[in-house]
């Protein structure tokens, strides 16, 4: 609960702290920066409303309400937040299963209840500290999804590029398989004008690419395209257009609602993959900025804000959303020295908005899907893909499954396929036994080798453990020291200096010996324990059975801690066994070698 009320005061005092320092010099960058990001803002955050099924009204406000709110509480000053490209995706074919077509009006609000829920639950997994769950989701996880849904997202829009509708259905396929679906019956409807005003926008936006980052692209491709609507003659009705923006703002707050608890529960598994998949493309563009710029990215405080930010969205019919990459980076780009730049820019799109919401409304369709193709293109990476293949078949296993799973399953599923993917191969690599023999050379160092079939064959066994001992290690480590009971080892030296945690299902494993050792008349010696090893030895009552004298604490010196525990293997010994057999002095030994 600290840890939450921290987060919360950080949040709030940003603001304030980066007024205290605050110039004009620094508020004319920031307005640039504003303005920048604002006219890659609008033609975007219009087309992303597109790919979540909402008119393109919505991504306005979506861009304007978060940008402004989540600016202010972000843990990284330079995230531009808004609708982005894998959360309307995801939304769409969340809400799309759920929502017989035609009926916009429950479309829409239980897309505007998913902002909820997703901000909810968010805020929720913020106060768990849950927010470092990012660091067990690899970097393939994140490719896979948005390379497939860098397909989708095109294949989803060549209906709107070749100027014909389609109606989505509770019944259709999913993925690559469901576009086809419903593109099929229409091939015949391609309207050639609307082909080539989205093949003439496409051609503005990778001119502009080409030319200089800063170009504003895709505000003059559909400027230019809107244009040419208007001269076409498209206007009112007409498909190919977007047509009129409404800008009443009384109507634009809203309380979120669901008509049945039926729908409530049918969202909730989209609301946890658009929470997870929020928090995992935050943090990695918070990452990938703080690389260059050097500031700390708090997992936890970007959840919380992500959270805060699209439950207060939500109540102005906003979408879900996100931190956007191709933003923020432009946003830092563009030169922002503070936060204030965030504002900023939702600022200059909502005059923008309302300025030209009019003409805006002639804006084709085809012309927003030329947009998408580019930034669609833009999420499939292959060049890093070829590079996971060459350099970790695990990782290029999961990047593969994740992308498949995107274009054939429902998004939702495919968020938590890559995810279950990772963490399944996570915890096979964890779950194998780190355990060495260590050798003491005649008098030198001490050597780690790997286990052999004698092991056990001597008086004295040196075991060196290494990383977590958890119960994926459990049945291993149980098979091992089983097999030590039934051999001639007298002593079994257990070094624990490298291992991390220890919990109760190796602690039960690890007594169990005991005992069987103590009724053999056999014994353990533990060295190298470190102060909380000690600890949860002592509350789980293993100490008693081992014996405080064979617990050995680990120290400064390299292999004291050993040492000393291998003089009282030698003690133990000399009360069981003829002392001839042993070496008077351990230091000066040179025949016997402690193994395993």
């Amino acid at each position: 609960m600290n840890a939450t009320l921290f987060y919360i005061k950080t949040m709030l005092l940003q603001p304030w702290d980066a007024a205290k320092t605050y110039s004009i010099r620094k508020a004319r960058a920031d307005a640039m920066a504003g303005l920048t990001v604002a006219v890659v803002a609008v033609p975007q955050s219009m087309a992303y409303a597109l790919i979540a099924g909402v008119a393109p009204v919505y991504g306005l406000y979506t861009v304007i309400i978060q940008c402004l709110i989540g600016s202010l509480f972000n843990s990284n000053k330079y995230l531009s937040v808004g609708p982005i490209n894998t959360q309307s995706l995801l939304v769409a074919s969340i809400v799309s299963r759920l929502v017989e077509p035609g009926d916009t009006a429950l479309y829409l609000q239980l897309v505007v209840a998913l902002t909820v829920m997703k901000g909810v639950f968010q805020m929720m997994l913020a106060a768990a500290r849950l927010g470092n769950i990012v660091r067990y989701v690899s970097q393939s996880v994140i490719l896979g999804f948005t390379a497939g849904a860098g397909v989708l997202i095109a294949a989803g829009q060549l209906n709107n590029l070749m100027g014909f509708s389609v109606t989505r259905s509770v019944d259709d396929l999913p993925g690559l398989i469901g576009i086809v679906q419903r593109l099929t019956p229409h091939t015949h409807e391609v309207d050639t004008m609307a082909l080539l005003v989205g093949l003439g926008a496409l051609v503005v936006v990778i001119v502009c690419r080409c030319i200089s980052r800063m170009a504003p692209g895709p505000l003059l491709a559909v400027g230019f395209a809107a244009v040419a609507a208007y001269l076409l003659g498209w206007s009112g009705d007409d498909q190919r257009i977007i047509g009129t923006l409404p800008t009443d703002l009384g109507e634009l707050l809203v309380l979120p609602k669901f008509d049945s608890y039926q729908q409530f529960e049918s969202l909730i598994s989209g609301a946890m993959a658009l929470s997870l998949l929020g928090l995992m493309e935050a943090y990695s563009i918070g990452k990938s900025l703080a690389a260059k710029t050097g500031q700390r990215i708090s997992a936890n405080q970007e959840l919380l804000s992500q959270g805060f930010t699209n439950f207060l969205s939500a109540f102005f019919h906003c979408i879900p959303g996100s931190g956007s990459f191709s933003r923020s980076a432009l946003n830092h780009y563009a030169g922002a020295k503070t936060l204030y730049a965030g504002v900023f820019n939702s600022l200059f799109v909502a005059i923008i908005f309302l300025l030209f919401a009019g003409p805006a409304g002639y804006i084709p369709k085809a012309s927003l899907a030329a947009v998408l193709f580019v930034i669609a293109y833009g999420l499939v990476d292959w060049r890093e893909f070829l590079r996971i293949c060459r350099s970790n078949r695990a990782d290029a296993v999961v990047f593969g499954a994740t992308f498949f799973s995107t274009l054939c399953l429902p998004l939702a599923y495919a968020v938590f396929v890559g995810v279950g993917l990772n963490i399944a191969l996570y915890m096979r690599r964890a779950s194998k036994l780190h355990v060495a023999e260590m050798v003491r050379t005649p008098g030198g160092p001490f050597l780690e080798k790997p286990i052999r079939s004698r092991t056990g064959d001597q008086a004295v066994v040196f075991l060196q453990f290494e990383g977590d001992l958890f119960f994926g290690v459990g049945d291993e480590l149980s098979e091992r020291l089983n097999d030590l009971v039934n051999r001639p080892v007298r002593v079994v030296v257990m070094r624990l200096k490298r291992t991390l945690s220890v919990d109760s299902t190796v602690l039960a494993v690890l007594d169990h010996f005991a005992r069987e050792m103590r009724e053999r008349d056999k014994h353990v010696v533990l060295c190298g324990m470190r102060e909380d090893l000690t600890k949860c030895f002592d509350q789980y009552g293993l100490s008693d059975v081992i014996g405080e004298e064979n617990i050995f604490p680990t120290t400064f010196g390299v292999f004291t801690s050993a040492k000393q525990a291998l003089r009282r293997a030698q003690q133990l010994l000399k009360h069981s066994l003829d002392a001839r057999d042993l070496p008077d002095d351990l230091e000066d030994d040179q025949g016997w070698a402690y193994q395993i």
